[in-house]
């Protein structure tokens, strides 16, 4: 049995650390899953470093490890005799990871305690300073022997997660030594995975932790950049990157005169050493070309001049919901699964970070758009099915029901808003946002018709109308595929919703005056009619259905007369005849 001093020193040299034989040699039957970063943080977090409560968090780590030295049975237990750590060959057990990595938080914690009395102590103390440092480099020590225990017993990313901790461990070491250039490259590297995960956790607990550690880290950052710019030494700064163009594709890959593929992200070269990632991208890319509504089905019906029949013919008879929905969620599983190979790139390959945060943000926002363009193509098909009801399903005899389209239209300005935040995209879908905000206030309006709140509907209806009426400026982006489709997705969402405000507009003026008319006949109403319409005559209630044969069948009659409304009325019925 190998033998570890939790205490400082080991029972293998340093050269067992770094994966030998004698390590190697131990077996790898049981694959364990420890993913170190995550334990790290959920108890820090939980255990007085919010604040930096360095003695309760060291005193949290010292009763955890004795609980799991009891539990593993792993020699008596005494507090006023040292016990040597042992390690079964096989690890089979996650706790005896965790117990290293306690031990490396313990000797970190404790060292931050030594190191906060030696600051706050009005005289001189190298003891302290000295014994700080000693537990700073045990803590260094102790990480190491985490990373290379996952080698040997542990999957892929725990080894990722480990080898990350311990460029950590690493960069507080050489901060503490004053060597401001080495720590300022290991805890950069911290740094970057630090900001990825809090980017990407749903949990806000967690996402709170990584931004607390993200903290700290980042202070120790800022004074190793000071020192070393006080020293006279000029940043290299980071390798330069190929210029972005904002109107190439997002992603794509391209043969070059050899025939070897390459990656390129917003015309830029991306020079990724990963087979595996530039694999899943090329399969990304590859399913845009298996999206059931093509290019071309997209193209026709934005230069349709009998929008209602094509979108009836070309998406809602040849292609039902659940088809549509099932090949957009097949292409986002396969965004999703790159983004985590990236994610796994960027803990082990450190010297890429931002070549890999470039990927990872372009696979984001194609996600965004890809979710989008679903979005679109569904509250077309629910303004299609409003545009084409006669009766309520919610009882209503007049007004279609509006609550499918509204949905879509919410989720629509939340996906917006979120590619507004990207600067080169925000005057592109400006456009769009302005129209998704007109079909929204056409919908919102017959809404609140129904729900009694004439007065705000009718606003809004009228204000809708006038947006509506004025057109969508095309906009050409024939490069970027993704960004092309939903802006021909949004003109055709622009137009349909047209089509129904022309249909109802008239019928939601009737039911307007229906119910301000009935209210007192004899009273003129001069914050309804005169305020919205701008009306000098009082119109007389009639039923919705006529205004809408008036329009088909013949002229709308006059309404500013009893007389006229019933010569109208005539004129309709006997048009039935002609």
């Amino acid at each position: 049995m190998d033998s570890v001093d939790v205490n400082g020193d080991t029972g293998m040299s340093s050269s067992d650390h770094g994966g030998s034989s004698e390590v190697d040699d131990l077996g790898s039957s049981v694959t364990l899953n420890f993913t170190v970063l995550d334990y790290i943080n959920e108890i820090r977090f939980k255990h007085g470093m919010r604040i930096e409560e360095y003695s309760r968090y060291h005193g949290y780590c010292s009763k955890r490890l004795c609980n799991l030295r009891r539990q593993l049975r792993m020699g008596p237990i005494r507090s006023n005799k040292y016990v040597r750590l042992e390690f079964p060959e096989t690890v089979s057990d996650v706790r005896y990871l965790e117990i290293l990595a306690l031990c490396a938080e313990r000797s970190w914690a404790y060292g931050m305690v030594l190191k906060s009395q030696c600051e706050a102590s009005h005289t001189p103390r190298p003891n302290l300073r000295h014994r700080s440092l000693k537990r700073f480099d045990k803590a260094l020590t102790m990480s190491t022997l985490l990373e290379a225990a996952c080698q040997s017993f542990a999957e892929a990313n725990s080894v990722n997660n480990a080898r990350v901790y311990r460029s950590f461990m690493e960069g507080v070491v050489h901060f503490e030594r004053k060597r401001y250039t080495e720590a300022f490259a290991s805890l950069s590297l911290y740094a970057n995975v630090m900001d990825q995960r809090h980017r990407n956790k749903q949990d806000r607990i967690t996402a709170e932790g990584y931004s607390s550690q993200l903290n700290q880290v980042n202070a120790m950052i800022k004074m190793c950049s000071f020192h070393i710019r006080s020293a006279g030494v000029k940043f290299g700064g980071k390798p330069v990157l190929h210029q972005e163009d904002d109107d190439a594709e997002l992603l794509s890959v391209v043969s070059d005169p050899d025939g070897n593929l390459n990656l390129y992200c917003r015309g830029a070269l991306m020079e990724i050493q990963s087979p595996f990632l530039f694999e899943q991208i090329h399969d990304v890319i590859s399913a845009f070309d298996k999206l059931v509504i093509t290019d071309t089905v997209l193209s026709n019906l934005n230069a349709s001049t009998n929008l209602d029949n094509d979108i009836h013919s070309e998406l809602v008879v040849k292609f039902p919901s659940d088809a549509l929905l099932a090949s957009y969620e097949e292409i986002s599983t396969l965004v999703s699964e790159c983004v985590d190979t990236v994610h796994s790139e960027m803990m082990s390959s450190m010297e890429s970070q931002d070549l890999l945060r470039r990927i990872e943000g372009v696979l984001h926002i194609i996600k965004t758009l890809l979710e989008m363009e679903k979005c679109i193509l569904m509250g077309i098909i629910a303004l299609h099915a409003v545009y084409r009801q006669n009766k309520s399903s919610s009882g209503c005899r007049y007004l279609p029901d509006c609550g499918e389209p509204l949905r879509f239209a919410h989720i629509l300005k939340q996906h917006l808003g979120t590619l507004m935040n990207e600067s080169n995209l925000q005057s592109t879908f400006h456009i769009a946002l302005e129209a998704t905000r007109s079909v929204n206030g056409m919908l919102m309006g017959i809404y609140k018709l129904y729900t009694g709140e004439y007065a705000d509907g009718m606003s809004l209806l009228k204000w809708s109308m006038t947006r509506l009426e004025r057109g969508i400026k095309q906009v050409d982006h024939s490069n970027t595929r993704l960004v092309n489709r939903c802006m021909l997705l949004f003109q055709i969402f622009h137009r349909t919703g047209l089509l129904c405000i022309r249909k109802y507009y008239k019928r939601c003026v009737a039911i307007y005056m229906r119910h301000k008319l009935g209210e007192n006949p004899d009273i003129v109403d001069t914050m309804g009619v005169d305020k919205v319409f701008d009306l000098t005559k009082r119109m007389l209630p009639c039923k919705p259905i006529l205004f809408d044969l008036a329009h088909i069948h013949n002229n709308p009659p006059t309404i500013g007369s009893k007389s006229g409304i019933i010569g109208g009325v005539k004129n309709i019925i006997r048009s039935f005849w002609k």
